[in-house]
């Protein structure tokens, strides 16, 4: 029972969908490892190919002959839930682009301790400066502090000099 009895042609076709579509790396390797189960090879030729350990295929193996394609999927592990819920992240970055686009929120040049003092008290759900920093990063915003310069009211004239030398 170390390889896949042979697959029909829906199954295979399944499998090969799955693979394509799904960007999750360990679903397309326990993909690769039934479908190559599937063309005779023994699990300790699959694990070579595939860079796992020949139990880790066998296990896989069996799992999806157990419960078909939706066995190959990781299933949740226990511990305790994420706080962050996909709303929270959602308020956040609407937050952050509102922010951004009228300059005159108060939180227009907040720091992430800030920003998650903020989110507390309108979601209720407390996560520390670091965490929101996080999934700001993850979401391609950076929380900085306006840098306060002059360069606007610099004459253009010193300037020039400045850069060419002729002040010291």
């Amino acid at each position: 029972m170390n390889r896949v009895h042979s697959l029909s042609d829906e199954e295979v076709g399944a499998l090969v969908q799955l693979h394509r579509e799904t960007d999750d790396a360990d679903v397309r390797s326990r993909c690769d490892m039934v479908l190559l189960s599937n063309e005779g090879l023994s699990p300790p030729k699959i694990a070579k190919r595939v860079r796992f350990h020949r139990y880790t295929v066998v296990r896989w193996i069996r799992r999806y002959e157990a419960e078909g394609v939706s066995g190959l999927f990781t299933r949740p592990r226990s511990g305790r839930p994420r706080r962050v819920t996909p709303e929270y992240e959602a308020k956040l970055i609407e937050a952050v682009e509102k922010a951004s686009r009228s300059l005159g929120l108060p939180f227009s040049n907040w720091t992430t301790a800030n920003l998650a003092a903020y989110m507390a008290e309108q979601t209720g759900i407390v996560i520390s400066a670091r965490q929101v920093e996080n999934y700001l990063k993850a979401h391609g915003w950076r929380l900085r502090r306006p840098v306060r310069t002059v360069k606007h009211k610099q004459d253009p004239e010193l300037v020039e000099e400045k850069k060419n030398g002729l002040l010291n």
